[in-house]
């Protein structure tokens, strides 16, 4: 049995949504080639803490066809595609009630990071949240995981780990933590009877 179970947020922890940018670049009618160097560029640096999310995205919007400001498109992007999953979150809480330290562990810049936690209220669900924006690595980095378990105060294999990303399961197994591919909640029973 694991000390500490790390959950992804998006598409674990949170529904799984359409990416919002294909979201936007449909109902705004804007090529998706416009939007994806944002995503592909721009926001990683934004999501291990080294640049502000508002700042980048203000140098796009326009071309987006946004005329609004780059505060209210953090807020409709954030209230669009940030759902919490009460099924995934009462098992969190059952895992908690044994004591399982749970933690959620997701790629995040700083503002829809704070919203998950505090906005959509998701920090009170987890004993911590160890999101990239303030960890410094995002999970494709082993530094994250290496990070994490040293914040947690355990050793890797005490850990274990579940996202929907097979890049980063990989990752973190590398490091040695016990990390598993999810896809629904069975999953998670299967391993945590």
């Amino acid at each position: 049995m694991p000390k500490a179970i790390l959950f992804d947020a998006d598409g674990v922890a949170l529904k799984k949504q359409p990416y919002f940018s294909k979201k936007i670049a449909e109902e705004y009618n804007v090529p998706y080639e416009l939007m994806e160097p944002f995503y592909l560029n721009e926001l990683k640096p934004c999501q291990v803490g080294k640049a502000d999310i508002k700042e980048e995205l203000a140098k796009y919007l326009p071309k987006w066809n946004w005329t609004k400001s780059v505060d209210e498109f953090l807020q409709y992007w954030f209230t669009t595609d940030v759902h919490p999953d009460e099924q995934v979150l009462a098992l969190v809480g059952d895992q908690r009630a044994r004591g399982i330290k749970c933690y959620l562990s997701s790629d995040q810049e700083k503002y829809r990071g704070e919203y998950i936690r505090t906005v959509a209220g998701l920090g009170a669900h987890f004993d911590g949240t160890f999101f990239s924006f303030e960890v410094g690595f995002s999970k494709s980095s082993p530094e994250y995981f290496k990070t994490v378990a040293e914040k947690i105060g355990l050793k890797p294999e005490e850990i274990q780990f579940w996202d929907d990303d097979q890049g980063n399961v990989d990752v973190a197994k590398s490091v040695g933590i016990d990390a598993h591919f999810w896809t629904s909640i069975e999953d998670f029973k299967a391993v945590n009877p």
